[in-house]
Protein backbone atom coordinates (compact mmCIF):
# COMPACT_ATOMS: atom_id res chain seq x y z
CA UNK A 1 0.00 0.00 0.00
CA UNK A 2 1.17 3.09 -0.93
CA UNK A 3 2.08 5.98 2.34
CA UNK A 4 0.46 9.20 1.20
CA UNK A 5 2.62 11.18 3.70
CA UNK A 6 5.41 9.90 1.40
CA UNK A 7 3.83 10.52 -1.80
CA UNK A 8 1.92 13.54 -1.93
CA UNK A 9 1.12 16.53 -4.93
CA UNK A 10 2.00 19.57 -4.38
CA UNK A 11 -1.26 21.26 -4.46
CA UNK A 12 -2.57 18.75 -1.52
CA UNK A 13 0.53 18.94 0.95
CA UNK A 14 -1.07 21.53 3.08
CA UNK A 15 -4.45 20.33 3.09
CA UNK A 16 -3.23 16.78 4.33
CA UNK A 17 -0.63 17.84 6.32
CA UNK A 18 -3.07 20.38 8.17
CA UNK A 19 -5.40 17.44 9.18
CA UNK A 20 -2.85 15.71 10.47
CA UNK A 21 -1.22 17.98 12.71
CA UNK A 22 -1.53 21.85 11.59
CA UNK A 23 1.14 23.49 10.91
CA UNK A 24 4.17 21.21 10.10
CA UNK A 25 7.98 20.68 8.83
CA UNK A 26 6.72 19.55 5.28
CA UNK A 27 4.63 22.62 4.34
CA UNK A 28 6.97 24.59 2.72
CA UNK A 29 8.67 22.15 0.61
CA UNK A 30 5.51 21.45 -0.80
CA UNK A 31 5.24 24.93 -2.27
CA UNK A 32 5.64 25.66 -5.87
CA UNK A 33 9.08 28.09 -5.69
CA UNK A 34 10.87 27.73 -8.71
CA UNK A 35 14.07 28.43 -7.39
CA UNK A 36 15.67 29.21 -10.57
CA UNK A 37 18.74 31.45 -9.03
CA UNK A 38 22.16 29.52 -10.05
CA UNK A 39 24.04 28.26 -7.10
CA UNK A 40 27.18 29.58 -6.57
CA UNK A 41 29.45 26.85 -5.00
CA UNK A 42 32.95 27.75 -4.21
CA UNK A 43 34.65 24.68 -3.77
CA UNK A 44 38.34 23.37 -2.61
CA UNK A 45 39.27 21.97 -5.35
CA UNK A 46 36.95 20.72 -8.85
CA UNK A 47 35.44 17.70 -8.78
CA UNK A 48 37.34 15.71 -11.89
CA UNK A 49 35.67 14.60 -14.57
CA UNK A 50 37.91 11.32 -14.55
CA UNK A 51 36.23 10.89 -11.27
CA UNK A 52 32.78 10.16 -12.88
CA UNK A 53 34.01 6.87 -14.72
CA UNK A 54 36.07 5.42 -11.82
CA UNK A 55 32.59 4.64 -9.84
CA UNK A 56 32.29 1.13 -9.31
CA UNK A 57 28.83 -0.15 -9.14
CA UNK A 58 30.59 -3.72 -8.26
CA UNK A 59 32.28 -2.35 -5.41
CA UNK A 60 28.99 -0.21 -4.05
CA UNK A 61 27.11 -4.03 -4.43
CA UNK A 62 29.80 -5.46 -2.28
CA UNK A 63 29.25 -2.89 0.62
CA UNK A 64 24.98 -3.21 0.45
CA UNK A 65 25.43 -6.78 0.36
CA UNK A 66 27.65 -6.87 3.60
CA UNK A 67 24.85 -4.49 5.40
CA UNK A 68 22.55 -6.59 4.23
CA UNK A 69 24.12 -9.68 5.87
CA UNK A 70 23.99 -7.85 8.74
CA UNK A 71 20.01 -8.30 9.37
CA UNK A 72 17.54 -5.02 9.84
CA UNK A 73 18.62 -2.28 11.23
CA UNK A 74 15.72 -0.23 12.28
CA UNK A 75 16.68 2.28 14.96
CA UNK A 76 18.11 0.80 18.07
CA UNK A 77 18.86 -2.69 17.28
CA UNK A 78 22.07 -4.57 17.13
CA UNK A 79 21.96 -4.46 13.10
CA UNK A 80 21.70 -0.77 13.18
CA UNK A 81 25.45 -1.11 15.86
CA UNK A 82 26.62 -3.46 13.49
CA UNK A 83 26.32 -1.32 10.20
CA UNK A 84 27.82 1.76 12.50
CA UNK A 85 31.00 -0.34 12.90
CA UNK A 86 31.26 -1.36 9.19
CA UNK A 87 30.59 2.41 8.04
CA UNK A 88 33.26 3.72 10.13
CA UNK A 89 35.81 1.14 9.43
CA UNK A 90 35.65 0.90 5.74
CA UNK A 91 35.78 4.80 5.73
CA UNK A 92 38.77 5.34 8.16
CA UNK A 93 40.70 3.27 5.74
CA UNK A 94 39.85 5.30 2.81
CA UNK A 95 41.24 8.59 4.85
CA UNK A 96 37.97 9.36 6.07
CA UNK A 97 37.19 10.72 9.51
CA UNK A 98 33.46 10.14 11.05
CA UNK A 99 31.48 11.05 14.47
CA UNK A 100 28.37 10.06 15.80
CA UNK A 101 25.72 12.47 16.19
CA UNK A 102 23.61 10.48 18.90
CA UNK A 103 20.49 11.98 20.33
CA UNK A 104 16.96 11.04 22.01
CA UNK A 105 13.56 11.59 20.71
CA UNK A 106 10.22 11.14 21.66
CA UNK A 107 8.37 8.55 19.29
CA UNK A 108 5.12 6.71 19.03
CA UNK A 109 6.54 3.81 20.38
CA UNK A 110 8.17 5.81 23.75
CA UNK A 111 11.74 7.73 23.68
CA UNK A 112 14.31 6.02 21.02
CA UNK A 113 18.02 6.96 20.79
CA UNK A 114 18.78 7.82 17.14
CA UNK A 115 22.70 7.83 15.79
CA UNK A 116 23.55 9.84 12.67
CA UNK A 117 27.14 9.24 11.46
CA UNK A 118 28.96 11.93 9.96
CA UNK A 119 32.02 11.65 7.82
CA UNK A 120 34.86 14.17 5.72
CA UNK A 121 37.89 13.02 4.22
CA UNK A 122 40.75 14.56 6.76
CA UNK A 123 43.29 12.10 6.58
CA UNK A 124 45.94 13.64 8.87
CA UNK A 125 43.76 15.40 11.47
CA UNK A 126 41.03 15.63 12.91
CA UNK A 127 38.11 18.16 11.07
CA UNK A 128 36.32 20.90 12.23
CA UNK A 129 32.71 19.75 12.56
CA UNK A 130 31.71 23.26 12.96
CA UNK A 131 32.65 24.65 9.76
CA UNK A 132 30.87 23.16 6.43
CA UNK A 133 32.16 22.07 3.25
CA UNK A 134 30.44 22.97 0.56
CA UNK A 135 28.36 19.61 -0.96
CA UNK A 136 26.53 17.11 1.68
CA UNK A 137 25.24 14.21 0.15
CA UNK A 138 23.21 12.70 2.38
CA UNK A 139 21.56 8.99 2.55
CA UNK A 140 19.34 7.05 5.57
CA UNK A 141 21.09 4.11 7.06
CA UNK A 142 17.98 2.64 9.29
CA UNK A 143 15.53 0.11 7.82
CA UNK A 144 12.00 0.07 8.43
CA UNK A 145 11.05 -1.21 11.91
CA UNK A 146 8.31 -3.72 10.81
CA UNK A 147 7.58 -5.70 14.03
CA UNK A 148 6.95 -9.70 12.63
CA UNK A 149 8.40 -9.21 9.58
CA UNK A 150 12.10 -10.08 8.67
CA UNK A 151 12.91 -6.22 6.84
CA UNK A 152 16.28 -6.42 5.40
CA UNK A 153 16.05 -3.10 3.28
CA UNK A 154 18.69 -4.16 0.62
CA UNK A 155 17.01 -1.14 -1.33
CA UNK A 156 15.39 1.25 1.01
CA UNK A 157 18.38 2.14 2.28
CA UNK A 158 21.15 -0.36 1.80
CA UNK A 159 21.44 0.73 -2.06
CA UNK A 160 22.13 4.88 -1.18
CA UNK A 161 24.01 3.86 1.78
CA UNK A 162 26.56 1.67 -0.62
CA UNK A 163 26.80 4.27 -3.02
CA UNK A 164 27.64 6.85 -0.73
CA UNK A 165 30.63 5.00 0.55
CA UNK A 166 31.67 4.05 -2.89
CA UNK A 167 31.53 7.88 -3.51
CA UNK A 168 34.07 8.26 -0.59
CA UNK A 169 36.36 5.83 -1.98
CA UNK A 170 36.37 7.15 -5.70
CA UNK A 171 37.08 10.94 -4.45
CA UNK A 172 39.46 10.21 -1.67
CA UNK A 173 41.82 9.39 -4.80
CA UNK A 174 42.02 12.92 -5.76
CA UNK A 175 43.07 14.29 -2.72
CA UNK A 176 41.34 17.87 -1.96
CA UNK A 177 38.25 17.29 -4.00
CA UNK A 178 36.91 15.46 -1.11
CA UNK A 179 37.46 18.49 0.81
CA UNK A 180 33.99 19.43 -0.85
CA UNK A 181 31.89 17.21 0.68
CA UNK A 182 30.50 15.61 3.88
CA UNK A 183 28.58 12.46 4.17
CA UNK A 184 26.02 12.15 6.37
CA UNK A 185 24.49 9.17 6.88
CA UNK A 186 20.80 9.33 8.91
CA UNK A 187 19.01 7.59 11.30
CA UNK A 188 15.23 7.16 11.69
CA UNK A 189 13.77 8.38 8.54
CA UNK A 190 11.78 5.64 9.01
CA UNK A 191 8.16 6.10 10.62
CA UNK A 192 8.25 4.05 13.80
CA UNK A 193 4.24 3.43 12.62
CA UNK A 194 2.88 3.06 9.02
CA UNK A 195 3.23 6.48 7.84
CA UNK A 196 5.72 9.21 8.00
CA UNK A 197 3.74 12.32 9.16
CA UNK A 198 5.30 15.42 10.82
CA UNK A 199 5.82 13.80 14.17
CA UNK A 200 7.08 10.34 13.13
CA UNK A 201 9.97 9.89 11.21
CA UNK A 202 12.96 11.55 9.28
CA UNK A 203 14.26 11.93 13.01
CA UNK A 204 17.72 12.05 11.98
CA UNK A 205 17.80 14.60 9.23
CA UNK A 206 15.68 16.83 11.36
CA UNK A 207 18.32 16.64 14.28
CA UNK A 208 20.89 16.89 11.63
CA UNK A 209 19.14 20.58 9.97
CA UNK A 210 18.38 22.03 13.32
CA UNK A 211 22.07 21.19 14.18
CA UNK A 212 23.22 22.54 11.11
CA UNK A 213 22.15 25.93 12.35
CA UNK A 214 24.17 25.89 15.28
CA UNK A 215 27.59 25.76 12.77
CA UNK A 216 29.97 28.54 12.32
CA UNK A 217 29.26 27.96 8.49
CA UNK A 218 26.79 26.23 6.38
CA UNK A 219 26.99 23.70 2.91
CA UNK A 220 25.81 25.41 -0.16
CA UNK A 221 23.56 22.41 -1.24
CA UNK A 222 22.35 18.91 -0.34
CA UNK A 223 21.91 15.87 -2.47
CA UNK A 224 19.98 13.45 -0.72
CA UNK A 225 19.25 9.71 -2.45
CA UNK A 226 17.16 7.00 -1.48
CA UNK A 227 16.05 3.39 -2.86
CA UNK A 228 18.68 3.86 -6.26
CA UNK A 229 19.31 0.48 -6.47
CA UNK A 230 16.62 -1.37 -9.07
CA UNK A 231 17.68 -0.66 -12.40
CA UNK A 232 14.01 -1.88 -13.57
CA UNK A 233 12.32 1.32 -11.93
CA UNK A 234 13.29 5.26 -12.98
CA UNK A 235 15.40 7.33 -10.58
CA UNK A 236 13.18 10.38 -9.68
CA UNK A 237 13.98 14.38 -9.47
CA UNK A 238 11.66 15.34 -6.35
CA UNK A 239 10.02 18.16 -7.65
CA UNK A 240 10.50 19.88 -4.25
CA UNK A 241 14.52 19.79 -5.50
CA UNK A 242 15.71 23.11 -6.19
CA UNK A 243 15.62 24.02 -10.03
CA UNK A 244 19.03 24.69 -10.91
CA UNK A 245 20.22 21.46 -9.24
CA UNK A 246 17.42 19.66 -11.36
CA UNK A 247 18.82 21.37 -14.61
CA UNK A 248 22.30 19.92 -13.62
CA UNK A 249 20.72 16.61 -13.24
CA UNK A 250 18.71 16.53 -16.63
CA UNK A 251 22.40 17.76 -18.33
CA UNK A 252 24.44 14.92 -16.39
CA UNK A 253 21.89 12.09 -17.33
CA UNK A 254 22.25 13.33 -20.96
CA UNK A 255 25.59 13.44 -20.68
CA UNK A 256 26.02 9.48 -19.34
CA UNK A 257 23.20 8.62 -21.59
CA UNK A 258 20.93 7.57 -18.82
CA UNK A 259 18.14 10.29 -19.62
CA UNK A 260 15.19 7.74 -19.83
CA UNK A 261 16.14 6.48 -16.55
CA UNK A 262 16.50 9.86 -14.74
CA UNK A 263 12.67 11.05 -14.98
CA UNK A 264 11.30 14.41 -13.62
CA UNK A 265 8.48 14.14 -11.47
CA UNK A 266 5.57 16.36 -10.67
CA UNK A 267 5.21 15.88 -7.18
CA UNK A 268 7.24 16.18 -3.56
CA UNK A 269 7.93 12.81 -1.73
CA UNK A 270 8.51 13.13 1.35
CA UNK A 271 12.59 12.18 2.54
CA UNK A 272 15.23 13.27 4.13
CA UNK A 273 15.46 16.83 2.06
CA UNK A 274 12.58 18.00 3.74
CA UNK A 275 14.23 19.41 6.96
CA UNK A 276 17.43 20.19 5.24
CA UNK A 277 15.28 22.94 3.04
CA UNK A 278 12.77 23.81 5.89
CA UNK A 279 14.89 23.86 8.88
CA UNK A 280 18.23 24.86 7.47
CA UNK A 281 17.50 26.67 4.22
CA UNK A 282 19.42 24.77 1.48
CA UNK A 283 19.38 24.21 -2.03
CA UNK A 284 18.47 20.37 -2.32
CA UNK A 285 18.55 17.72 -4.77
CA UNK A 286 16.49 14.93 -3.79
CA UNK A 287 16.99 11.28 -5.85
CA UNK A 288 15.25 8.84 -5.42
CA UNK A 289 14.01 5.71 -6.75
CA UNK A 290 10.46 4.89 -7.98
CA UNK A 291 9.13 3.55 -5.26
CA UNK A 292 5.37 3.72 -5.26
CA UNK A 293 5.96 0.99 -8.29
CA UNK A 294 7.86 -1.74 -6.27
CA UNK A 295 5.83 -4.14 -4.95
CA UNK A 296 8.55 -5.31 -2.64
CA UNK A 297 8.33 -1.60 -0.87
CA UNK A 298 8.66 -2.15 2.57
CA UNK A 299 7.81 -5.86 2.19
CA UNK A 300 9.77 -8.80 3.22
CA UNK A 301 10.97 -9.07 -0.17
CA UNK A 302 13.38 -5.85 -0.40
CA UNK A 303 16.44 -8.42 -0.46
CA UNK A 304 19.35 -8.45 -2.08
CA UNK A 305 18.34 -9.62 -5.57
CA UNK A 306 16.36 -6.25 -6.04
CA UNK A 307 20.15 -4.56 -6.43
CA UNK A 308 21.84 -4.15 -9.32
CA UNK A 309 25.00 -2.80 -9.20
CA UNK A 310 23.97 -1.57 -12.95
CA UNK A 311 21.66 1.08 -10.91
CA UNK A 312 24.37 1.90 -8.56
CA UNK A 313 26.79 2.70 -10.63
CA UNK A 314 24.13 5.09 -12.60
CA UNK A 315 23.61 6.33 -9.52
CA UNK A 316 27.03 7.17 -8.13
CA UNK A 317 28.25 8.24 -11.65
CA UNK A 318 25.29 10.89 -12.04
CA UNK A 319 25.82 12.16 -8.53
CA UNK A 320 29.94 12.60 -9.24
CA UNK A 321 28.43 14.06 -12.90
CA UNK A 322 26.33 16.99 -10.91
CA UNK A 323 29.61 17.57 -8.89
CA UNK A 324 31.77 18.34 -11.84
CA UNK A 325 29.67 20.40 -13.30
CA UNK A 326 28.82 22.57 -10.35
CA UNK A 327 32.67 22.88 -9.89
CA UNK A 328 34.24 22.33 -13.19
CA UNK A 329 34.30 26.14 -13.63
CA UNK A 330 36.21 27.22 -10.30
Amino acid sequence: MINPARFLRPASCVLILALITGIGIFLSACGDDPDPAPIAVPASAPIPAEAVSQFSGKQAFAHVKNLTDLGPRPPESEGYRQALAYLEKELAALGWKTTRQTFKAPTPVGPVEFTNLLARYSPNEDPDWTVSPPFLIGSHLDTKRIPGMLFLGANDSGSSTGVLVELARVLSAHGKAADNLELIFFDGEEAMLENITTRDGLYGSRYFAGQLNARKSKPKLGIVLDIVGDKNYPLLIGNDSHQNLQDHTRAASQKLGIDSWVRSHPNSIVDDHIPLINRANLPVLHLIGAFMHMPYWHQAGDTLDKVSPEALERTGRLTLQILHQLTADQ
